[in-house]
């Protein structure tokens, strides 16, 4: 059992990811991204791991056969809690006689099964330069591919046990979101800001996605930008928190932007046109369109609206579209595989955004997509009040 003590159908998942290897023509995949390991093996690995950090102990690649059973490879180290946390049978210990490290280990594996000379995928956006030359070394007949786009593919629809921890996630969320208003005042910090939206998420038994984001003022026209603990809202000043949590391995995305006081008439206008858009969007987006024309779709509203699609001058529109789901930090589908096409069970987060010199206004809410649209999952309030 891992470490949530979640299960799902692995066998239906497996099914699945071996008839895209069959399509792609991949008889083995090396999984090192650990979020690709969680969806099919049940194993949670912890924090950092390969490729943030890479030693032998990290790179413990999941190797998934189209017509062999999977094999588990880690060093000694690790057995045991990766023994505990998957459903997988075949877990070896590359450090204990067994082979000369991982990459030999990989190796061997591929020779017992027949496949020293087959067609090896590896996730070409995780593999470092350094394993993809170790890899080449130890399997000269090999041919390695790029396989990343099967589970880019495969984790882009989501189950209802998904769905669920997703739903439970933005409720976390919401959670927080409130806090952060409670405690966002005149003469308090963007950092405590931050400090109580994190404690908020870890009392409801939630990580950080990533690291919390609460600007205000001037500084909600900086980009990613994180809490500063020197600056102070100010009364009547916007403030904008940005903030993505983990429940169970399963994340939310969310972005709420308010006054702290009275809003002048420019942010109710520009607020007025992000929720305009919002609605289109809503409306618009449907089982059967691309990716590609949802993303069109927004950026033409926006511009419309007086926001062009440029970074180079003021004001201009930067808004998201990306899936939600295991992370590490946002899920399929999303802007580089614009041709995929939107199913039921695909999850998404929305966020139009126009940005100015000295402030910018956004918001964002997540949504499952349903075979007659849309479902909104967050129902924390838009309002700039």
């Amino acid at each position: 059992m891992n470490i949530f003590g979640t299960t799902f159908n692995y066998e239906a998942r497996l099914k699945k990811i071996r008839k895209m290897m069959a399509e792609r023509d991949v008889d083995c995949i090396l999984i090192h991204n650990w979020t690709n390991q969680y969806y099919i093996s049940g194993m949670y690995q912890h924090l950092p791991w390969y490729p943030l950090s890479h030693s032998f102990i990290t790179e413990s690649p999941l190797m998934i056969f189209r017509e062999h059973d999977p094999v588990f490879l880690c060093a000694l180290i690790t057995v045991n809690a990766i023994k505990e946390g998957t459903w997988i049978k075949d877990v070896r210990a590359h450090d204990q006689g067994f082979a000369n490290g991982v990459h030999d280990a990989i190796a061997k594996v591929l020779k017992e099964k027949g496949l020293e000379a087959g067609k090896i995928g590896v996730e070409e956006d995780c593999c470092t330069v350094s394993t993809y030359q170790n890899l080449q070394k130890f399997l000269p007949k090999a041919e390695l591919k790029h396989a990343g786009d099967i589970f880019f593919c495969v984790r882009a629809v989501k189950d209802p046990d998904e769905i669920q921890l997703i739903k439970e996630s933005v409720a976390i969320g919401e959670s927080c979101l409130k806090v952060a208003m409670e405690v966002a005042q005149p003469g308090v910090s963007e950092m405590e800001v931050q400090r109580a939206i994190e404690m908020e998420m870890k009392r409801l038994g939630a990580l950080r996605e990533i690291e919390t984001m609460c600007q205000s003022g001037i500084r909600t026209a900086n980009y990613r930008a994180f809490a500063a603990e020197w600056k102070k809202i100010e009364k009547d000043e916007l403030v904008t928190v940005d903030l993505g949590c983990l429940y169970k391995g399963y994340g939310c995305d969310m972005t709420r932007t308010w006054v702290v006081g009275t809003p002048s008439d420019e942010y109710k206008r520009i607020a007025q046109d992000m929720y305009a858009v919002y609605e289109k969007f809503v409306a618009f987006v449907k089982p059967g369109l691309r990716f590609s024309e949802v993303f069109n779709f927004v950026r033409d509203e926006l511009e419309k609206r007086g926001y062009p699609a440029t970074k180079l001058s003021f004001p201009n529109q930067q808004f998201a579209i990306h899936g939600l789901g295991l992370g590490p930090f946002h899920d399929p589908p999303g802007k580089t595989h614009g041709s995929m096409v939107f199913e039921p069970g695909m999850v998404l987060s929305f966020q139009p955004s126009a940005r100015y010199e000295t402030f910018s206004i956004r918001f964002e809410d997540d949504f499952v997509v349903v075979p007659d649209g849309l479902e909104l999952l967050t129902t924390f309030p838009r309002t700039l009040i």
